[in-house]
Order: structure tokens, then C-alpha cells, then sequence
């Protein structure tokens, strides 16, 4: 272990250096450390790499912990190892059940939605008609208000409460 300066305490900064130092290991460890116990790297205003005081704890309490103690290799190692043809078989496999259960859900949900959309569908097209119909009518009654204001208008009051034509029937439609 290597001595620290009253600086470096007061500032309570440590390099890559001092880490390595304190806890008997290399970059790629300290890296595989930092990785595992998911700290970030700080640079300061030089841009070099430094760990905080309780970066420091982290990494030593990490770095004590029996399952911690690995090697970035063995790790590396150990993951290529685990991929085998068959393992990729039975993962492919697995994508396929999981894909197939997806799309089984999802139709049936569609299926059971759009069975109710047929009689909406039907409802629409019957409003749809009697809309055509009652605006044809609106249209009819439109001109027959239109006809009836027009004859109403051709009469002329007369003397004693009579009322005369002035205008011959003129049929407009």
C-alpha cells in the first residue's frame, strides 16, 4: 500500500494509481469493479480520472465481497463458454413460443373487439339512410314553407275583413 499525502486526503481525490495501490489490482480490474458497482467515472478540469472518498469505500467493500472477486477475463471467458448451439437452439426456440403466445393474444383481443364493431358498423349504415331521408324531407317541407309564405303574401286586405288575389297561382317548383 502506498502512503497518501495530507493533499490528497484534504482534497479527498484518488487516481487510478492510488486505487491500485490500496487495493492490489489493475485497470481492467478496477474497471470490472466500477462496472459492477455501477460507478461512474469523474474527470477533472485536466481531464484525468479521479474517485471520490466514497467511491473508494464502494470499491474496497466490493472488492472484499467473496462473489465480487473476478477477473474481467474469467468473466469474458465464462460468458463465451456459456454459448453453446444448443443453448442457442433452446433460446430460439423460446423466442418463437413467446412470439407465437404474443400473436395469440393480440388476435384474440382484435377478434373479440371487432366483433362488436359489425354492429356498429350495420348502426351507422342504417343512421346514415335515415339521415339521407330526413334531409330529403327538410328539403320537401323547405319548399312547401317556401310555397305556402308565397300565397300567404298574394293576398291583399280588403275592406269589411275580405281579402282579394292579387297575383295569379304561379306554380314555382
Amino acid at each position: 500500500m502506498g502512503t497518501l499525502t495530507a493533499e490528497k486526503l484534504d482534497e479527498k481525490k484518488f487516481s487510478p494509481k492510488d486505487i491500485r495501490e490500496m487495493l492490489g489490482i489493475d485497470n481492467t480490474q478496477i474497471q470490472a469493479l466500477c462496472k459492477y458497482a455501477d460507478i461512474r467515472l469523474k474527470k477533472n478540469d485536466r481531464g484525468l480520472t479521479y474517485f471520490t472518498d466514497e467511491d473508494v469505500q464502494i470499491l474496497k467493500n466490493v472488492s472484499m465481497d467473496s462473489n465480487a472477486k473476478f477477473d474481467a477475463l474469467s468473466v469474458k471467458k465464462s460468458i463465451h463458454n456459456a454459448i453453446t448451439p444448443s443453448s442457442i437452439n433452446q433460446l430460439i426456440t423460446t423466442l418463437r413460443d413467446i412470439e407465437k403466445s404474443m400473436t395469440s393474444k393480440i388476435t384474440s383481443v382484435l377478434d373479440e373487439k371487432l366483433d362488436g364493431l359489425d354492429d356498429v358498423v350495420m348502426e351507422l349504415i342504417r343512421v346514415k339512410s335515415e339521415n339521407e331521408t330526413m334531409r330529403f324531407k327538410i328539403n320537401e317541407l323547405n319548399k312547401e314553407n317556401y310555397r305556402l309564405k308565397k300565397e300567404i303574401n298574394s293576398f291583399k286586405k280588403v275592406p269589411f275583413g275580405f281579402y282579394t288575389k292579387t297575383t295569379p297561382d304561379i306554380n314555382l317548383f
